[in-house]
């Protein structure tokens, strides 16, 4: 702009106000007049959902950190090592996680190996067939029948299953 003078030459330019530092985030490479407005470069995580997000950041310097949700505490039973946001841990139960065992335990979730698997068998002392290993009655008792149990003697018995030393030999 001239005031003096009198006649458009069509020199005259049109001010664009803006920042006219090309180092700074907002340069304006169109402005031809600075406005005082430039802001410099902030580099920092742009994500807001990023764990290390930084509102003042104006640059992602791709260091955002993903949210990984687990349980982060190490003496957890469903402890994760890759998880950076603490979320569900489960306490550890420790007993017997086997199901068919006779000591299983419905709540617990780290086994201690102290599992007592079943033996079925006769458990009753007293039976002929009594299994000491047994621990689990399986209705297969048979009562003792005391008798001659040798069949080549004059009274074997048949339903004898428990030698009472009775036997009498055939004398011919």
């Amino acid at each position: 702009y001239s005031a003096l003078a009198n006649t458009d030459d069509f020199t005259c330019v049109t001010i664009i106000n803006g920042c006219t530092d090309s180092t700074a985030f907002n340069y304006n490479p169109l402005a031809n007049t600075e406005n005082g407005a430039c802001i410099p470069y902030i580099y920092g995580c742009t994500d807001p959902s990023a764990l290390n997000y930084d509102p003042l950041a104006n640059t992602d310097d791709f260091s955002c950190t993903t949210p990984i949700l687990g349980c982060t505490d190490s003496l957890a039973f469903n402890y994760n090592p890759v998880a950076n946001v603490d979320f569900g841990c489960i306490a550890i139960v420790i007993g017997c996680t086997d199901p068919i065992a006779l000591n299983y335990c419905d709540s617990c979730n780290t086994d201690d190996f102290s599992c007592i698997l079943p033996i079925y068998g006769c458990t009753d002392s007293i039976m002929f067939n009594f299994n000491p290993l047994a621990n689990v009655d399986n209705g297969s008792c048979i009562s003792i029948v005391y008798g001659c149990t040798d069949p080549s003697m004059l009274n074997f018995d048949p339903q004898a299953n428990t030698e009472d030393f009775s036997c009498i030999a055939y004398v011919y």
